[in-house]
């Protein structure tokens, strides 16, 4: 997609790559090295696209702001999230049951992996209760200190890659296009980019404690994306097991308002599954 902040289109660019790849090089390298992201690069459109066709363009709950960021800024985050990502696989840090934002981790996964225990459940004559929670606005409501926090002391990052993130989440600036008008130009204080290949990934990292908490209550589970899905099975004379589950939601819900997260009630719900 086209940025009205390029000085010329992309695909001018990749015309005459050849001969500017060197300088480009040295852009994206020298940011690396110093940890640091040029404040044009920082600047982002944003441009509200309708979630599904067959929403009402008048209601505007039913559009996503996509940011809409210079040429050369994606470059840069490819290259960073293309290297993140190549760590958090190499240690081990990704979460197990989380598909979305990863090469062979799609819905279709996800899908699978719940459907397949809630079957074996059945098959074993078990009832199962199946939670499905969602975020509302999840990505715009991450905390920059805590995501930091994470990166350092749950990843891993430090030195030049920890200051180089933290150059990239302060002093970001956005405004909105709509057709010919734009808005005044306002700070970020919060959230990551949507649209951009990194803002994904540093979400699931932001997401990373999750995991351990549900696993704390015995409770399986399955994320993709802002979704999560948590389900526990028992047999019909022992359904006191579900409390585990209300426990579970519990510490979710006291977790997700200490870091700034909303559950949204009108998209939660439960399932109670038995063939």
């Amino acid at each position: 997609m086209y940025s009205m902040l390029d000085p010329f289109p992309s695909k001018l660019l990749k015309e005459v790559l050849p001969e500017v790849i060197d300088p480009l090089l040295t852009i994206i390298n020298s940011s690396l090295l110093l940890g640091y992201v040029p404040k044009t690069f920082k600047l982002a459109v944003i441009k509200p696209l309708i979630k599904k066709s067959q929403l009402d363009p008048k209601e505007l709950v039913n559009y996503r702001p996509i940011s809409n960021l210079p040429f050369l800024s994606k470059i840069l985050k490819k290259v960073v999230s293309s290297q993140l990502y190549s760590f958090l696989e190499k240690n081990g840090i990704c979460e197990d049951f989380q598909s979305g934002f990863r090469p062979y981790h799609s819905t279709e996964t996800a899908l699978l992996r719940v459907t397949n225990d809630l079957l074996l459940s059945s098959d074993r004559g078990c009832i199962s209760l199946l939670v499905l929670l969602d975020l509302s606005a999840a990505f715009d409501t991450i905390d920059h200190t805590i995501l930091l926090h994470r990166l350092e002391h749950f990843v891993g990052i430090n030195g030049s890659a920890l200051a180089w993130f933290k150059s990239y989440l302060y002093d970001r600036h956005q405004f909105v296009a709509v057709n010919e008008e734009v808005s005044y130009r306002s700070q970020v204080q919060y959230g990551v980019p949507q649209g951009s290949v990194l803002g994904p990934l540093l979400f699931m990292l932001y997401m990373l404690p999750l995991g351990d908490i549900i696993r704390k209550h015995g409770v399986s589970f399955h994320c993709y994306a802002d979704d999560t899905q948590l389900y526990i099975s028992s047999q019909p004379g022992e359904t006191y097991q579900f409390e585990k589950l209300t426990e579970c939601i519990v510490d979710i819900k006291n977790w997700m308002t200490s870091n700034f997260l909303l559950l949204n009630s009108e998209k939660n719900r439960g399932v109670n599954y038995r063939t």
